[in-house]
């Protein structure tokens, strides 16, 4: 949901510590995070009725419903994990989390209500974990996009904002420079996000931060400054690697590392707070496209589709590429 903080959407990736050892529930984990979410599914069902009353498998049998796009059936799993832990306020915030899904694809009557129960629900999240940055973040994004006479607001996002600010400096620049881009002052936010790299120039997080941003404006040689710095801090950043590997397409160059880089993601393993899927996919058609293989271009593009049928780029370059 947030425009530059996707580490944040890291909950229950694992089982958690202290879980006793559960070789089925890890093996699904592995399907989960390998893009194969039909089969991790399949197997999470089977582990929820061996043990309904679990709420890490509720966790991630909705998680994997939001992948498959049953938004009915994730927010049901996500309700029955907030009935099992109604104090856990990672449950309440997936909770909203899957409401704002299924609000999206609803029409738009249905939808007003739906996304009542979504701020109630971060709100709650909020409540129960007042220093959970995650929480503030969805609810910054939530202010910023809804109407005000269904909870959202200007003012309740840069209050967030200046929370966010207070317990950690660092993302406080990514959450100021969020308002700035909703309100389309980029130049206002690129002096944000440039001002969190020097503020912290060991972390890479605010290089992979500002190189999205850059991508974004079509600044593609910034982008791929920033997000190969972001790589030299962290070798293991999967972000900064699609990063620059999109600012190399973008720019004509590279383009082999930049395929090579792309085929490694989307072979390996995803967590939540990874790329997703489809933008790999995205991106890996777009290298294709650039080297004027319109074969592999098309069955990249499909594959991005396949993960997120509504992925906008994806449909467009598809249908360019036919």
């Amino acid at each position: 949901m947030k425009v530059l903080v996707i580490a944040v959407l890291a909950f229950f990736v694992r089982p958690m510590a202290g879980s006793p050892h559960n070789p089925e529930l890890e093996n699904a984990v592995r399907l989960y995070e390998t893009g194969e979410f039909r089969k991790a599914l399949d197997v999470f069902l089977e582990l929820k009725g061996k043990a309904p009353e679990n709420p890490e498998i509720r966790i991630w049998t909705g998680k994997s419903y939001l992948k498959v796009h049953k938004w009915e059936n994730a927010v049901k799993e996500f309700e029955k994990s907030v009935a099992l832990q109604p104090a856990n306020a990672h449950n309440h915030l997936w909770l909203g989390r899957a409401l704002g899904a299924r609000a999206a694809h609803s029409i738009f009557f249905k939808a007003v209500g739906i996304a009542r129960k979504v701020v109630a629900a971060f709100e709650k999240a909020r409540e129960l974990a007042p220093d959970n940055l995650d929480v503030r973040f969805d609810l910054i994004d939530f202010y910023l996009n809804a109407p005000g006479f269904i909870g959202g607001g200007k003012d309740k996002a840069e209050k967030e904002a200046k929370i966010i600010s207070d317990l950690n400096a660092k993302l406080g620049y990514a959450a100021r420079a969020s308002i700035l881009m909703k309100d389309k002052k980029w130049d206002q936010a690129k002096k944000e996000l440039t001002q969190a790299t020097i503020e912290f120039p060991q972390d890479p997080d605010p290089y992979n931060d500002l190189a999205g941003f850059l991508l974004d404006r079509e600044d593609f040689s910034g982008a791929m400054d920033s997000a190969a710095k972001a790589l030299a801090l962290d070798k293991g950043s999967k972000r900064a690697r699609l990063l620059l590997a999109a600012a190399r397409i973008r720019l004509r160059t590279a383009l082999d590392e930049a395929e090579k880089s792309l085929k490694e993601l989307a072979a390996g393993s995803l967590t939540d707070e990874d790329p997703a899927f489809e933008e790999v996919y995205y991106w890996l058609g777009e290298c294709y496209f650039a080297k004027g293989d319109k074969a592999k271009a098309l069955d990249a593009y499909k594959s991005a589709l396949d993960f997120d049928p509504w992925h906008e780029k994806a449909k467009k370059q598809l249908s360019k590429v036919k």
